[in-house]
């Protein structure tokens, strides 16, 4: 069964050539919604570093819980995960925009 893509929904863009694995975005969702150690909305998955085309690469993955972050894009269009990002790795918003920002990045989008 094929899901539809829903345009109008969130969508979150990880450029996973700046995201440097810092755990800020973690920490800035867990800060805002002070949920307990025991849940993930938000999490950052660390990866070994590994060659690709001859350059080390160390890519790390953002796994982010979308139906949370809906709510949260709702209230404010630019939430503490991607304000406070040190590498401004991460986009949050509707899928729609969210794409027009992934032209030439080597990126993971992730929707709900």
């Amino acid at each position: 069964m094929k899901k539809k893509l829903n345009a109008g929904g969130v969508a979150m863009l990880v450029d996973l050539d700046a995201c440097t694995g810092c755990y800020g975005c973690e920490a800035a969702c867990r800060e805002t919604h002070r949920y307990g150690y025991e849940e993930d909305w938000m999490r950052v998955i660390r990866r070994d570093p590994f060659y690709v085309d001859g350059k080390l690469r160390q890519y790390h993955l953002v796994a982010p819980v979308l139906d949370k972050c809906a709510a949260c894009v709702e209230n404010d269009p630019a939430p503490l995960c991607m304000t406070g990002c040190p590498a401004a790795a991460l986009i949050v918003g509707r899928f729609e925009d969210v794409v027009k920002q992934a032209a030439s990045r080597h990126c993971a989008i992730f929707t709900a």
